[in-house]
This record gives C-alpha cells, structure tokens and sequence, in this order.
C-alpha cells in the first residue's frame, strides 16, 4: 500500500498537468510511495489525453477518474477521497509543481513524531516551464505544534498556522473522515469554507519552514478571471462556514475569533473580489454582502481583534460595513480601494 494519496483535481489544464506529474513521479520518495489520483472534471481540452498518457506509464501508481459533468474543484477532491486508500492525504492543484524532495520532507516528519497534518511554505511563482526554487529556506524554524488548549485554538487559528489553502501539507486521512471534513461542491473558493473548518480539529501538527510548494499564477484561474458569475460563490461559500460553526458549536468558545474571521474573509475579502474582478463593481452585490454580514455580525466595533489585526486601509473598508453610503460614495470607495492595492500589489495581479 502506497503512503500517501496524492488527489490531483484536472480541469483543462493540458498545458499544465506534465510539468505538475513530472514533479510528481520524480519524487525521491520513490514513485511506490505515491497513490496518484486524477479527477478529470470533465475537461474540455486535451486533459483526459494527457492523463491517460501518464497512466500508461505509471499504470500501478496513477488511478484515473474522469466525471461526465463539471463540479469545480471541491467536488473532485471529494471524489478522490473517496478512491484515497493511503493513510495520508495530500492535494495538489494541476498547475502548480513541487519540489523533488516534497514528499520526502514532509512525511519523515510523521515517521518521527505523532503529527495530524504536516504543512510546509510555498511561493507564487510565474514560470510557465519547470523550475526550482534557489533558495528555500524562510527566517524561520521547524517547529512541532501542540494545540490542547482553548488559548492555544484561538492563536492557531487567528494566524492560520497550517495555512488554509487545500495544498502544501499532507494530512492524516483520519482526521479528514472522522470529522467530515469535505470541501463544498459546485461552488469556487472552496478552500475559504475547509481550511478554517481544518484548523479546528488539528491537535498536532509540524511546520516545515521551506519552501517546498510552487503556486503557480495562472491568470486564466478561477480567482482571477474579470465579470464571472461564479465570483458570488464567495458569499455561499461564506454562510456555509458560519453555519457549519453553528452546527458545530465552535460559536459558543470562539464567537469573538469566528466573528473577526468573518469580517475578514466575508466582508473585507468579498469587497477585494468586487473592486478587482468586476470591471463596474455592483452597488448591489455591495449592499448584499453588507446584509450577510450584518446578518451575523450585528456590531463589530466591541471586537478586540480589529484593532490588533487591521491597518488603516482595511479599517476604512470596515466602516463602509454601518455607513448608508450612496452609489456615489460606494464607487469613491472603490476607487479609493483600486488605487491602494494597485499600488501595493503592482508586481503581481491580486
């Protein structure tokens, strides 16, 4: 039985699924180690050829599926859990790349010690071939987490120490099925609902301070593309996390730290989508992203995060949240918004 299962999501990424299985296959873990999953969903280039291409030559390591209708990538990931038989999981997206050792770094660690998950660093990285990092070490040291007190959850969780992206860790299976872990299906920033969900229940884990993961910047992806529909999903995504916090009951010890993630991710992250990814921000999407968040967080100003947490710039968004601003006062506000990430971001799209 292979040691981790490696569940890979494919969607027309033709151009970029060789350089991904290159790295992949490539592993100094050795190919044996790795239970390779590939969900073609439903893909309408060249994908399903390139997959079946690599099955022919990894045909006891590579596990191909390929689903007859499109349900994004959360969907896919669930469906290859359910083909994963190794005790660790890992997710990487199709057009991004490891490095070599990837494997071999991350899962000694789980031979030494009894860790959850095992999450190491990553960089954007703009290269359309092949390539390594140079330099991979960050200022930082290898360090094991315990997470056993209700302080400790709150730390782990404001800093997101795991990081809240799919990708860049592997994760014992176990953890992902006794707790439910799944990712929303049919909707895009299926990451935003799971990581946080994630960060609940890991008691053990190891950070690995390299740099290991390359996130690849495609400007065709899904969180970069202008005027698309599916950009709303953010706010679906967004109520099923509250709900599920709800139904958890995470909101009775951790209502403060749920509520400042809220205003983060739901209010503050959705107006970033509506000012860059709309060519004329919707005055109504603005209004409605106000009512969900007020809906759940009525006042934010007694929080004690939002002082600690936020500059001067995201202080001013956050006030939008109780002003009545009219269509007029809404559009300064966004060109207000445009200018300061135009001109804090120029060298890389945001």
């Amino acid at each position: 039985m292979a040691d981790i299962s490696v569940i890979i999501p494919c969607y027309n990424v033709a151009p970029y699924i060789d350089r991904c299985l290159t790295t992949i296959t490539s592993q100094t873990i050795g190919i044996d180690a790795l239970e390779i999953i590939c969900i073609d969903d439903a893909s309408t280039d060249e994908t399903w050829q390139h997959l079946q291409a690599w099955e022919q030559n990894y045909p006891d390591n590579i596990i191909l599926v390929r689903c007859d209708k499109n349900g994004r990538q959360g969907t896919a990931r669930n469906i290859g859990l359910q083909y994963a038989s190794a005790d660790w999981i890992a997710f990487i997206d199709s057009d991004d790349w490891v490095e070599l050792d990837y494997f071999e770094k991350l899962y000694q660690v789980t031979l030494l010690g009894d860790c959850e998950v095992v999450s190491c660093q990553n960089e954007r990285d703009f290269s359309t071939s092949m390539t390594f990092f140079e330099n991979r070490k960050t200022d930082k040291e290898n360090r094991f987490m315990l997470i056993d007190t209700m302080e400790k959850r709150k730390l782990f969780f404001n800093l997101q120490s795991a990081g809240f992206a799919a990708w860049g860790k592997i994760i014992r299976k176990s953890l992902l099925i006794d707790h439910e872990i799944y990712f929303p299906e049919n909707l895009a920033y299926e990451d935003s609902y799971w990581g946080p969900l994630l960060h609940f229940y890991i008691q053990r884990v190891y950070l690995v301070e390299e740099k290991l993961y390359h996130y690849f910047v495609n400007t065709k992806s899904t969180v970069l593309q202008k005027d698309a529909d599916y950009h709303t999903d953010w706010l679906t995504v967004q109520s099923m996390k509250w709900d599920a916090w709800e139904r958890r009951g995470f909101l009775d010890d951790y209502r403060e730290e749920l509520e400042y993630d809220f205003l983060c991710t739901c209010y503050l992250g959705f107006l970033k989508i509506l000012f860059l990814r709309y060519t004329a921000p919707s005055y109504s999407l603005y209004k409605l992203v106000k009512e969900i968040t007020i809906e759940r967080v009525p006042d934010y100003r007694p929080n004690s995060y939002i002082s600690q947490g936020l500059n001067e710039f995201y202080h001013t968004l956050l006030e939008s949240l109780l002003l009545p601003l009219n269509r007029e006062q809404f559009q300064q506000l966004a060109n207000y918004a445009q200018a300061y990430w135009n001109k804090n971001f120029t060298s890389k799209p945001e």
